[in-house]
């Protein structure tokens, strides 16, 4: 914790500008595409508090996986598509259309520690419209990010059994979201 203590203390000193900073990092983080972002989610709840922390944490992913994914798409797509076809679960998400497409990137971001920048790539190289990618983004994401911001805030004041019981309703969700539309 010591890293989102470390940014908390700089966003503190930086007024409104730490929301715009807050952003940024996010967007670098998820063009990335490898670091964890639990240290800016850390930040943010320290700096903001826990609600703007979590509002504020959130769309700094939607943000960044929307910007990477268009920079994924136009740099990208073409020259990693065959590489990444020895993947079946990426190769699964590039084949699927419409709303199978939608739920694949929306069970993906529900998972709370699955690499973001795969999921984006994964996006990216699909045939999912950027709008639908968006959208499955910001409703998949947001546990995770509710997740990430309890923890966080866990480490200050939160008891750690509510994080099993959120924890366990997530991984149910996702189990039973992934047995109704598997193919």
């Amino acid at each position: 914790m010591m890293a989102a203590e470390w940014l908390a203390n700089i966003f503190e000193n930086l007024g409104y500008w730490a929301i715009i900073i807050s952003l940024l990092l996010s967007i670098i983080v998820a063009i990335l595409g490898v670091l964890p972002s639990i240290f800016i989610t850390g930040a943010n709840v320290l700096a903001f508090g826990f609600y703007n922390g979590l509002i504020i944490s959130w769309l700094g992913e939607i943000l960044g996986a929307g910007i990477s994914f268009i920079l994924y798409r136009w740099v990208i797509k073409r020259p990693i598509e065959k590489l990444v076809a020895t993947y079946p679960i990426i190769t699964k998400v590039t084949e699927a259309k419409g709303i199978k497409a939608w739920l694949l990137i929306f069970e993906a971001r529900l998972i709370p520690f699955v690499p973001s920048g795969l999921v984006t790539l994964a996006g990216a190289i699909s045939n999912i419209s950027l709008v639908f990618f968006m959208s499955a983004t910001a409703l998949g994401k947001f546990p995770s990010i509710l997740l990430e911001v309890l923890i966080s805030h866990g480490l200050i004041i939160v008891n750690k059994g509510w994080l099993i019981v959120i924890m366990t309703i997530l991984i149910l969700l996702t189990l039973i979201l992934f047995k109704r539309y598997k193919s």
